[in-house]
């Protein structure tokens, strides 16, 4: 009989690298149920008909919209209003609008234009308070279920109200992954000792770097410009640095962002590289994505300091 394997052991075992590689997302939203979440949740549940058909097409409109339809539970649902949440996670905007809802039925008239907008007509839906997610969709990867439950509970214990259960947020290979809104910051590989340090990071609007895969309001290649340069600053206040500019020519990436602390120019260059993976006889996720090493490396770092003639090179 062969060994049950899980591919985030596995993943972590070949020490495939995940710095860079958060889905890049505009808007979420965020709906509390506590239905079975089958390995499509948010396709294939009981919600009413309206309700389902205008989340399904808020998930498959990703690829236009860098939407994210996610269902969040903590147990059994008592009695009362439903709660959803609408996350904006942009570059220049990251707000948390928190709704509760009588039925599913008022799912399709929550405003999301406006919302995306920052219309102020819905400045009292917003939320002062942070959310965290954690995946524990076991019916889309086994991986979340294993690895996820322990980091729910110790962030439950932690942070309380403001942690949920989600459904599938993607790189299962990186579980455990926690994330924080709206922020709009992954971290993957995540272990009970880490949970702490990463909401207290959180609340002081930082970087718990080691464990940070991205944040969704860049694209990956800038993401991956990110997790470099504030490895090499030690910057890791969320507010530190700006983008610039973000330039590919084909597998290579040019990032430039400026300092906020002392006004530096910062130009790096990277190549996307990707390497085929063997399939592991015993590990039933072998998709193809699964089976692929993608990562950035970092080639070159300039450093443009304000009244200076001439770029340094580290």
């Amino acid at each position: 009989m062969v060994e049950h394997i899980f591919c985030a052991q596995l993943s972590e075992e070949r020490q495939v690298p995940f710095h860079g590689l958060a889905p890049l997302a505009r808007i979420w939203v965020l709906v509390e149920y506590t239905g079975a979440w089958e390995r499509s949740a948010v396709l294939f549940n009981d919600l009413p008909e309206p309700a389902r058909r205008w989340l399904a097409e808020l998930a498959l409109s990703y690829e236009t919209r860098q939407s994210m339809a996610v269902f969040i539970r903590r147990g059994p649902r008592s009695s009362g209003p439903l709660r959803c949440f609408v996350a904006i996670t942009r570059p220049e905007r990251q707000t948390l609008y928190a709704f509760q809802l009588a039925s599913y039925q008022e799912l399709p008239q929550l405003p999301l234009a406006e919302l995306e907008q920052g219309a102020p007509a819905y400045d009292s839906y917003l939320s002062a308070e942070p959310l965290y997610l954690v995946c524990t969709h076991g019916k889309h990867d086994q991986c979340c279920a294993k690895f996820g439950m322990p980091i729910y509970r110790e962030a439950a214990r932690l942070a309380r109200e403001q942690v949920w259960q989600c459904s599938h947020i993607g790189g299962d290979q990186f579980a455990a992954n926690l994330v924080c809104l709206p922020h709009g910051i992954y971290y993957s590989r995540v272990k009970v000792p880490e949970v702490a340090a990463i909401l207290e990071a959180d609340r002081q609007g930082k970087l718990y770097l080691e464990k940070c895969r991205g944040r969704v309001v860049y694209p990956q290649p800038v993401q991956a410009a990110e997790h470099y340069l504030r490895q090499r600053t030690g910057h890791q206040e969320l507010e530190a640095f700006i983008l610039l500019k973000a330039r590919q020519d084909g597998a290579y990436h040019r990032v430039l962002f400026r300092s906020r602390i002392d006004g530096t120019l910062h130009s790096l260059r990277l190549v996307e590289q990707q390497h085929p993976l063997a399939a592991v006889e015993g590990c039933r996720c072998n998709l193809s994505g699964k089976l692929l090493r993608q990562e950035y490396c970092l080639l070159e770092h300039r450093i443009y300091v304000p009244q200076a003639s001439q770029a340094v090179v580290s």
